[in-house]
């Protein structure tokens, strides 16, 4: 790169101010329009062209200030916290790279229109700084409403127990589990008789019972976790089943789960409810569900857990078992001791993985390590 080319990166950056979503749509072309029209929302990875809910590994534009910063995550690849940090990542170049290609993108060529956008920077100091403010100004309301949706559907719930909360009932029995009953689970699981659905193109797809679970990190309430039901205790017929609904832009579920228990010194995870209502019935275990599996690698224990056995799935892709050895790893070093349970049974053809409820519907208690089958669910 010749000399003259190099950029005044601060004149770069405030020009770029407002513009990231035409720049970062003609520099990064493999990221899916829906990322833009929907801030936020998980869409394949321009990377690694994966993107899934429930590995939970998908990429994201940040919702809070991508406009103002350009910023942006990918689950299994990382946080890119600006625009230029995102184009190095996606187009595998140096800050100076992305720094040339953003100036390109804004027409600044030569040093003779740095110095021209530098005066016109000047000029619209006055309008970022109007840009910022409505962007936290959005945002503000925005979190207010996911706040007071969150508190409504909650405050809607019944308990598993209520003679409406059948289809839930039905839905467990289904999958052999039968500890919807056991005393506190109404603080965490619960069952809502209509709840809204809308697809990843924000298609209203209907309104349906769910059980819905919530997620908590570090003791506070973050989000709900949603899995959709018909009257009659199947899987609702929507695009995606289960899901996490948007939560306050100051809140973070890195690190969280929907903790069904007391913290002891030894706790057990899993990834979905029901596969840790599975442990439950099969060993009594009050084992802790963290929705997928980027938040089971990224779970953080109550201080005094010095042990955790990790109820794994066992994916064809690998998934469950990588997250959870990820996790050993992170919590060895915190002199946390990690045993990592795998399902006894083979993948069957055609099916993505297995997990703990599968081994209770198709061996029951006996397919459980024995020394865990100490008690029924309590």
């Amino acid at each position: 790169m010749s000399k003259e080319h190099n950029f005044d990166a601060k004149v770069v950056r405030e020009a770029a101010a407002g513009q990231w979503e035409r720049i970062i749509q003609a520099l990064i072309p493999g990221i899916p329009d829906k990322a833009f029209t929907k801030l936020g929302s998980h869409v394949a990875c321009p990377v690694h062209h994966r993107g899934s809910k429930k590995r939970g590994d998908g990429f994201k534009l940040f919702k809070k200030d991508f406009h103002l910063s350009g910023g942006g995550m990918c689950n299994s690849c990382g946080a890119y916290p600006d625009g230029f940090a995102l184009i190095m990542w996606a187009n595998n170049c140096s800050f100076a790279e992305a720094l040339e290609a953003v100036a390109h993108e804004l027409g600044i060529r030569s040093k003779e229109d740095e110095r021209a956008q530098a005066a016109i920077n000047r000029v619209n100091e006055s309008q970022r700084a109007a840009l910022l403010k409505e962007i936290e100004e959005k945002q503000a309301a925005d979190d207010a409403r996911s706040r007071e949706k969150l508190k409504c559907l909650w405050r809607e719930s019944i308990p598993l127990t209520h003679p409406d909360a059948e289809p839930a009932r039905l839905y467990l029995k289904g999958r052999k589990i039968l500890c919807w009953d056991r005393p506190g689970l109404e603080t965490v699981i619960r069952f809502h008789r209509s709840v809204k659905s809308w697809n990843e193109n924000l298609e209203f797809e209907g309104s349906f019972p769910a059980i819905i679970c919530l997620v908590t990190n570090a003791g506070v309430p973050i989000t709900i976790h949603r899995i959709y039901l018909t009257e009659k205790g199947e899987k609702a017929p929507i695009e995606s089943v289960k899901k996490m609904c948007s939560y306050p832009s100051d809140r973070t579920v890195t690190g969280g789960g929907i903790i069904t228990g007391p913290w002891t010194e030894v706790i057990d995870l899993a990834e979905g409810p029901e596969t840790s209502l599975a442990v439950e019935m099969a060993t009594g275990l009050k084992c802790f569900p963290t929705v997928n599996a980027t938040l089971l690698e990224n779970f953080v224990p109550h201080q005094g857990v010095k042990a955790i056995r990790v109820w794994a799935d066992k994916d064809r892709s690998g998934t469950g078992e990588e997250a959870a050895k990820k996790l050993k790893v992170r919590m060895w070093e915190l002199g946390i001791k990690v045993a990592i349970m795998l399902p006894p049974l083979p993948i069957p053809d055609g099916e993505k993985g297995v997990d703990w409820n599968d081994v209770l519907i198709e061996l029951g208690l006996l397919g459980f390590p024995r020394q865990q089958a100490q008690r029924k669910c309590a």
